[in-house]
């Protein structure tokens, strides 16, 4: 009888499972005891063994690695594998009529008189292979639209992973560099250093505790997006059926989890905050304990000065006048722009001057490469040698794309921030030594302070060290 067929058939099956994994038998293999075990499992609880070797079902004690392949019994379970879906269906209960028909409705198999019972009247009903198949499509969709969305939330978590890695990176760097400033000075630098250090510290977990809040929202939506394609890959990988088509609604809704990206973190630590002039801030409230120069020395090359412009005699005051002065044209000279570089250029190391700009209503300020065109009208764009503060009205604007930056105290002293091996050109409101705009790029040639009046008669005074 079809009852007693499928008997025999489950009780087939109870005997092709490997009592490790509890599946069906994997490239199976038999020991000396004549027990079986799939190779994987059998190789992995002795390579755990520590050398001594017992079947996992009578504890025989082996000398030595033996197990040979059970051939027989591998195509035994891919015979069992094969089985065709019309022998695994049961019978109805109350019909003893095969089960032929699945009723989408109820979620169950039918046989043909329950399928023209009251009960299932106006239900929708196919056929047991054709809702198979189709819901095996279903499931296969569910899976792959599952698999997507694993692959989005394991690159998050690798970009979340990356940022950490920066930020270490990035916290260290600017750990050491406040070290290397602080180095220099004593007792009383003491606190200043142990407080930006925590700072960077409290912004650095700041940061970390974000990304692991997103690595913690990550690995809880990657556990839920494995397990639930643990559950659908379970079942197809069964041929039965009842065991696919079981809560099969259940089952295709548990598959509509979306990966939620978390909220974008930017993981960078701004080095403006930490390192630059942080030492003539820092020195300016303690020129009562040390005496160190706070700002470079900087003069202007009158041969570079533009015919309009007029140097004081002790070269740190820069004026435009609307008449020629006689004025050689040098090869450094400035014919357009009214403008003047500082008498030193530099190709190493870290250098600040300020200039008061109290009542100019326009002026530019900064570096520029030695190269720098002088006789030609050119933007004054960092591809061109510039990396400049421009004052308009009441617009400050940069470079690069141009841009006005919107700040809320007008400066009287602009200070100027060269790092050369650092690659920075930083611009400050000298009175409170807040920043206003760093441009970041890599100087392959002398670079020289730039002073520019524009066409208005109040001078440009850089202020001396003293």
């Amino acid at each position: 009888t079809q009852s007693g067929m499928a008997s025999q058939v489950q009780t087939l099956g109870a005997e092709l499972y490997c009592s490790i994994c509890l599946d069906l038998y994997k490239d199976p293999v038999i020991l000396e005891c004549s027990h079986n075990f799939c190779r994987a499992c059998i190789s992995q609880v002795w390579d755990k063994a520590a050398g001594r070797l017992s079947c996992p079902e009578c504890r025989q004690v082996f000398h030595n690695w033996n197990m040979k392949p059970n051939r027989t019994l591998t195509n035994i379970v891919q015979k069992y594998k094969n089985i065709d879906l019309e022998e695994q269906q049961h019978q109805c209960e109350e019909h003893e009529e095969k089960l032929k028909l699945f009723c989408e409705e109820d979620q169950e198999m039918i046989c043909v008189v329950c399928g023209m019972s009251q009960s299932h009247k106006s239900h929708n009903l196919l056929p047991i292979k054709e809702a198979f198949h189709i819901y095996k499509e279903k499931l296969e969709e569910s899976v792959q639209g599952l698999q997507s969305q694993l692959k989005e939330a394991y690159k998050s978590g690798e970009e979340g992973k990356n940022k950490t890695k920066i930020l270490q990176g990035k916290a260290s760097y600017l750990e050491k560099q406040i070290a290397d400033d602080f180095s220099k000075l004593h007792d009383f630098l003491y606190k200043e250093e142990k407080n930006l250090k925590g700072n960077l510290e409290r912004k650095k977990m700041e940061i970390l505790k974000q990304l692991e809040k997103n690595g913690v929202k990550t690995a809880q939506q990657i556990s839920g997006l494995e397990q639930s394609i643990s559950v659908i890959q379970k079942r197809l990988n069964s041929q039965r059926a009842e065991e696919l088509l079981k809560d099969i609604t259940e089952t295709l809704a548990g598959a509509e989890v979306k990966f939620e990206k978390p909220k974008w973190i930017n993981a960078d630590l701004c080095e403006r905050e930490f390192i630059g002039p942080l030492q003539y801030n820092v020195w300016r409230r303690m020129r009562d304990v040390i005496d160190y120069p706070v700002l470079d020395s900087i003069t202007i090359d009158p041969k570079t000065a533009h015919q309009f412009l007029v140097v004081s005699d002790d070269r740190t005051s820069l004026q435009h006048r609307h008449k020629r002065w006689n004025a050689s044209k040098t090869p450094e000279r400035f014919m357009w722009a009214p403008a003047a570089l500082g008498s030193e250029g530099f190709t190493s190391g870290r250098h600040y001057w300020e200039v008061e700009v109290r009542d100019k209503t326009e002026w530019k300020l900064g570096v520029v490469r030695e190269s720098v065109d002088r006789k030609l009208i050119l933007p004054t764009l960092t591809e061109n040698g510039f990396y400049i503060l421009y004052k308009e009205e009441e617009n400050y604007i940069i470079f690069n794309p141009c841009t006005a930056l919107p700040l809320l105290v007008k400066p009287s002293k602009i200070g100027v921030y060269l790092d050369y091996e650092g690659g920075q050109v930083s611009f400050y409101n000298a009175d409170d030594m807040s920043h206003i705009h760093t441009y970041v790029d890599t100087f392959t040639e002398k670079m020289y302070p730039y002073f520019d009046t524009m066409y208005n008669p109040v001078p440009l005074q850089i202020i001396p060290p003293n």
